[in-house]
């Protein structure tokens, strides 16, 4: 059981040391300042669709709904 524990810490050390070496070469890779960053402009429209109401029961209700309510969940 210790041989087992032992490999597999041992082996979570190798993939953390290769994960961090693949950090500090990546960092050492890109100067600081030349990274650009962009932002997406949101325009929400002012017209809001209407609701659909999904329902999970696989019964059908007793009334049918009509197609110009809006439905608050």
């Amino acid at each position: 059981m210790r041989v087992a524990l032992a490999m597999l810490c041992i082996g979570a050390v190798v993939f953390l040391l290769r994960v961090l070496a693949a950090f500090v070469k990546e960092a050492m890779r890109l100067p600081a300042g030349v990274v650009q960053v962009h932002f997406a402009k949101f325009n929400p429209s002012r017209r809001r669709g209407k609701l659909i109401e999904m329902r999970t029961e696989v019964e059908r209700p007793s009334t049918p709904y009509s197609t110009d309510e809006r439905i608050a969940l």
